[in-house]
């Protein structure tokens, strides 16, 4: 069986070089769990995408930040 070597992309060491990319906040942020269905997940993604967010983790921590306002009750 022969490896093959893994593809580099070509911002990666670019990336790196600079420092990645920039804390959004002041604070250190924590790895957090949270269970969801592929319904509810794939419903967070498109939610996600509409407020312009890089990713769900985004969202949640603008909803938190109530940067983003729910409209409607839980």
């Amino acid at each position: 069986m022969t490896k093959t070597k893994r593809q580099m992309h070509e911002r990666s060491l670019a990336n790196l070089e600079l420092g990645g990319r920039k804390p959004d906040y002041e604070e250190a942020k924590k790895k957090r769990n949270i269970t969801l269905t592929d319904t509810g997940w794939d419903n967070l993604l498109v939610i996600a995408h509409k407020n312009h967010c890089r990713s769900v983790s985004e969202l949640m921590e603008k909803i938190g930040r109530q940067e983003i306002k729910l409209s409607e009750p839980c």
